[in-house]
């Protein structure tokens, strides 16, 4: 009965050993964009842990295709990380200023915001390792790990075959990609929709070809890959097992990056850091949440629209007669009694004054914005 329903049946801890002893470790395009995203040590402990496989490591040609044609964005998106926190500095300063009813020349001020990109700069030198494509050495590292470690590119023909497979997988729910199917609409390439499927198709074709069991050690968290019951995730979608043990007569199993670090130092002398960890977990949350929230942007009526355009209205107006009181208070004590303003308080002043503009345009785009919601609520009226 137990091969019957083999895939249904969980590995024991002995064959999973046996399985991580054995297998080929496949790792998927996030494990190694989140390379990027980590910090130094979590980077430098990840890349020493593949490596230490050596010759048990591959990847399939879609999954070294998507980590080239995602690297540069993953890299700028980086690099603005940090350009926009430095943003963000300003823009507490400028608020606690404006708030507090503190000058921009105030000592504290000025020394917390030193301190701020003080330490944000340090963290960037520290762990942000690559600031351009052109001088990528997370790439130069991937590039020997995996040095003679990538399948080979699928031609046209058995493309459009997968293709036309996914079709009708996807319709019937069947893993693995399903959750990408929408992933084709508005993409010239469709082959984004069919990623997942590919890849698949690829990691099997290398199991049956060398005889060999897969250890797949993936970031994607959805449900087109793994068995999740009652928000608990049990292991890989049975459907996959199943496919996997029938093509090859191998083993699979599957790991998340949080568990591979787990199982890793189990099995392993010189453990990963527990700060690795503990920023990996982080990053899969951040993760499951955006996955979560994505595409549910809840759409309001037209009625709720413009109550909601009205409030904003009344926010932007409110912000804009503090930053009038400011300068009013300014002139009043400096300008209309003839007397010079001191550097910091004309800075302050400069600086109320543009903002105050900016709200001012801002608010006059939302009083338009107001009167096209109404005249549609008019327009249904008249035609009712």
């Amino acid at each position: 009965m137990k091969n019957a329903i083999k895939e249904f049946i969980e590995p024991t801890s002995k064959e999973k050993q046996l399985l991580w002893e054995k297998a080929v470790f496949v790792f998927d395009t996030n494990v190694l964009l989140n390379l990027y995203r980590y910090s130094a040590k979590t980077r430098n402990s990840l890349l020493a842990a593949f490596e230490s496989f050596k010759e048990r490591v591959w990847i399939p040609y879609q999954v070294a295709y998507e980590y080239m044609r995602k690297r540069c964005e993953v890299i700028y998106e980086t690099v603005q990380r940090y350009d926009q926190f430095k943003k963000e500095i300003d823009s507490f300063t400028r608020k606690a200023i404006d708030t507090l009813r503190l000058t921009s020349g105030d000592e504290e001020v000025s020394e917390l915001t030193r301190y701020l990109i003080k330490w944000l700069d340090s963290n960037k030198d520290r762990n942000l390792l690559v600031l351009s494509a052109e001088k990528d050495e997370i790439l130069d590292k991937i590039l020997t790990i995996f040095d003679g470690r990538v399948g080979n590119n699928i031609d046209a023909a058995e493309l459009e075959r997968i293709k036309e497979e996914g079709k009708e997988r996807y319709e019937k729910l069947i893993p693995p990609g399903y959750k990408d199917d929408k992933k084709k609409k508005d993409q010239e390439d469709d082959n984004n929709a069919y990623g997942d499927l590919i890849i698949w198709k690829q990691i099997i074709k290398h199991a049956k070809e060398n005889g060999t069991g897969v250890v797949y050690v993936t970031h994607d968290q959805k449900e087109d890959w793994w068995n999740i019951v009652k928000g608990k995730t049990i292991g890989p979608r049975v459907e996959l097992r199943k496919e996997f043990m029938k093509e090859t007569g191998q083993e699979f199993h599957m790991y998340s990056m949080n568990s591979f670090i787990s199982t890793y130092n189990k099995m392993n002398e010189v453990p990963i850091d527990k700060s690795a960890v503990d920023e990996v977990i982080s990053l899969e949350r951040s993760d499951r949440r955006n996955t979560r929230t994505k595409g549910k942007r809840r759409e309001y009526s037209i009625s709720e629209k413009i109550a909601r355009t009205e409030e904003t209205i009344d926010k932007i107006q409110n912000r804009i007669l503090r930053r009038k009181k400011i300068v009013e208070d300014i002139e009043s004590n400096y300008q209309k009694q003839g007397i010079l303003l001191p550097e910091n308080i004309q800075l302050q002043y400069d600086n109320t004054k543009m903002k105050m503009k900016e709200l001012e345009e801002i608010y006059v785009n939302k009083v338009k914005e107001l009167e096209i919601l109404k005249q549609s609520v008019n327009n249904t009226m008249i035609l009712e």
